[in-house]
């Protein structure tokens, strides 16, 4: 007993430095001080390009948050609530604001208002999205209705069979379906098609005295004021869709956080163990293998594990605040809280907006190499041992038995050729004729046609062949796809480090070579030009 009981001390111990080292792992940056501001509400990432609110101001980094430069102020009492980019090459900034939608189309050189709405609520824009598949499309929330842009946010149409009183908190688009879109109001989720106008309600929360309670009690402390000074009572306040999957949806509310993997059809309640706020204003997945969730609450930044059903608080730099929006780009997690901009650099590649490339896709990138059979069957070749080589030789065996055998022999009979002629007077040697003779042999040994001593050295070398042929397919396939991963990891898994960036091109090129001595130079010479390709995918 006392020895399990050490083993569960151990365990826990092992647990407890686990869940540290992963926390002390994302470390918060403070990347405002410039500024001279610290409440910022909302922040949207395109690579090296940052854009970051305060309620009135909207600022732009283009080195990852090192210097910022102002490029909107809102006019009057007008506050900025979202921002999204996107469109053509990246040039449209959209500003969700209370008092109507301001856009600029020339990155953020000049700006109009595209959007007013009919009335205060319809004028306040809650949330906006740029299709990930459709830069061309953007969705917007406001507090009275939905509406959508087809030419990237210059002109706007009120989507059909949305109730237009319809209080819109948040949104998530399908990225495989433009028109498929979940809407989150206070108190229930709809489903529906932005091109067809189709809705059903996919999940309700009535809020009741006791549920009212019950948050209370559970969420002490962590209820926060708008900017109205009013507590906030959203039921439902954010959703996301698993980009793997699209169909599994996450949804969290002050009463707790839900899933479904279904569509919305049914659903689970997740714990909340670990989490320190159940006001959550915003859910982003991230690829740290497996899938993770973000989550920006009342008090902080939280990570969901959905393969483990866990919250933790990430609370390396960053204080216990109210957290307003999250965005991720290939190397940083970036935080919009009420006490400053924040940035934790990672080690995982996010899902982007349109979420992980499936495999088919991601693959595609290098549809202009030769394949691994066409790899695999030039090497055999050049290596000279193919199959149809020892069949060959079986065949060539047995048609030797047809062709006869032939020998020819000669003589010469010497035994009277000079002789001494007595008759005469003297006598006299004479020569006499040549006798030659000869004879010619042809035979054929039928049998060979079935089985030959040939044969017995013919299986010696295909056995022989067959090892050799195996050893060099082994070594072609683990060459080939060390390679191909090492091209899917550049692609997916950025760096931080230059040098390990470094290691892993030169490791390619090395595989490269590997594969080209292996096929005469076959693998390099076949690669076709590819336009997307990078300077160490096709190398």
């Amino acid at each position: 007993m006392r020895h399990l009981a050490t083993c569960l001390v151990l365990a826990c111990l092992w647990h407890a430095n686990v869940a540290r080292a992963e926390e002390s792992s994302l470390r918060w940056e403070r990347m405002n001080q410039e500024l001279g501001e610290t409440r910022f509400v909302a922040i949207a990432v395109d690579g090296a390009g940052v854009f970051a609110a305060t309620p009135h101001t909207l600022y732009e980094s283009t080195d990852h948050g090192a210097r910022w430069q102002s490029r909107f102020q809102t006019p009057g009492s007008t506050a900025i609530q979202h921002i999204a980019i996107g469109g053509p090459e990246k040039s449209a900034i959209l500003i969700a604001t209370n008092q109507g939608l301001y856009g600029s189309f020339d990155h953020g050189q000049q700006w109009v208002r595209v959007f007013r709405g009919v009335g205060n609520e319809e004028a306040d824009c809650t949330y906006i999205v740029f299709h990930p598949k459709d830069p061309e499309m953007v969705v917007l929330g406001t507090r009275r209705g939905l509406f959508a842009s087809r030419d990237h946010g210059e002109h706007w149409q009120q989507v059909n069979a949305v109730p237009p009183s319809l209080d819109i908190v948040q949104f998530a688009l399908d990225p495989d379906d433009p028109g498929h879109i979940y809407l989150v109001t206070p108190n229930e989720l709809l489903e529906g098609n932005v091109a067809n106008g189709t809705w059903q309600h996919r999940f309700v929360q009535i809020p009741s005295h006791s549920s009212r309670e019950e948050t209370r009690d559970t969420a002490a402390n962590t209820e926060v004021s708008d900017d109205k000074g009013t507590t906030s009572r959203r039921q439902l306040s954010a959703i996301v869709l698993d980009p793997r999957q699209a169909s599994t949806l996450y949804l969290a509310g002050t009463m707790g956080f839900q899933t479904s993997r279904d569509g919305g059809a049914t659903w689970r309640s997740l714990t909340r163990s670990g989490l320190l706020s159940t006001v959550i204003s915003r859910l982003v997945p991230y690829a740290h293998s497996p899938l993770v969730i973000y989550a920006a609450t009342a008090r902080g930044v939280a990570r969901y594990e959905p393969d483990d059903d866990r919250w933790r608080t990430l609370a390396q730099g960053l204080a216990f605040v109210r957290v307003n929006d999250l965005a991720v780009a290939p190397r940083y997690l970036w935080a919009a809280t009420d006490d400053g901009l924040y940035r934790a650099e990672t080690v995982a590649d996010p899902f982007a907006d349109e979420g992980l490339p499936i495999a088919r896709d991601l693959l595609s990138n290098f549809a202009h190499e030769p394949t691994i059979s066409q790899v695999r069957e030039v090497a055999i070749r050049y290596a000279e041992v193919h199959p149809g080589k020892i069949a060959a030789w079986r065949k060539q065996a047995r048609l030797r038995a047809i062709l006869p055998k032939v020998s020819v022999t000669s003589g010469t009979n010497v035994t009277d050729f000079r002789h001494w002629d007595t008759g005469t007077n003297p006598d006299s040697l004479l020569r006499g004729e040549r006798d030659l003779d000869w004879d010619a042999n042809v035979s054929w040994d039928l049998a060979n046609l079935i089985w030959s001593d040939e044969q017995t050295s013919i299986d010696s070398r295909s056995k022989l062949m067959v090892e050799l042929r195996d050893d060099l397919v082994n070594e072609v396939t683990r060459t080939y796809f060390e390679r191909r991963r090492l091209q899917v990891a550049l692609m997916t898994e950025p760096l931080a480090e230059p040098r390990e960036t470094l290691e892993r091109e030169l490791r390619i090129q090395e595989l490269t070579a590997l594969i080209d001595g292996l096929t005469g130079g076959y693998f390099s010479n076949h690669m076709t030009p590819h336009h997307n390709e990078g300077g160490h995918h096709g190398t």
